[in-house]
């Protein structure tokens, strides 16, 4: 069986997210990873776009709906992130990790969800 994935790595966003209505008065840095597996083999695309998952439509569609609403936890913003993917493209496994930036004497914090279908 012929197999893939698409990652995007390190994708900076803003977002209004903390257990706090002070840490979620501003939006902050988050980043994400995201790995994707399409539903239809990564081979023979014929060099179109159109064949497989544009990750720069994806990239953008996380940045909205990370700017769009406010979370308490970094957990329901990867699930509502993973949920929103698997609703706007044909995807058969997705991965998501979520970094904050919140902790002084740690580089950050992260949450990681999986999801196959």
């Amino acid at each position: 069986m012929e197999n893939g994935a698409i990652e995007i790595n390190g994708l900076k966003v803003q977002s209004k997210v903390g257990v706090t209505e002070a840490e979620r008065a501003c939006p902050q840095d988050v980043s994400f990873d995201i790995k994707m597996v399409p539903e239809q083999s990564m081979f023979g695309l014929g060099d179109c776009i159109e064949n497989t998952i544009d990750y720069f439509n994806v990239s953008e569609s996380v940045k909205k709906l990370c700017m769009a609403g406010e979370w308490k936890l970094i957990e329901t913003l990867a699930e509502e992130v993973l949920d929103n993917l698997f609703a706007s493209y044909p995807l058969r496994e997705v991965h998501v990790s979520v970094r904050k930036y919140v902790l002084n004497d740690t580089d950050d914090v992260s949450v990681s969800l999986s999801r196959t279908i």
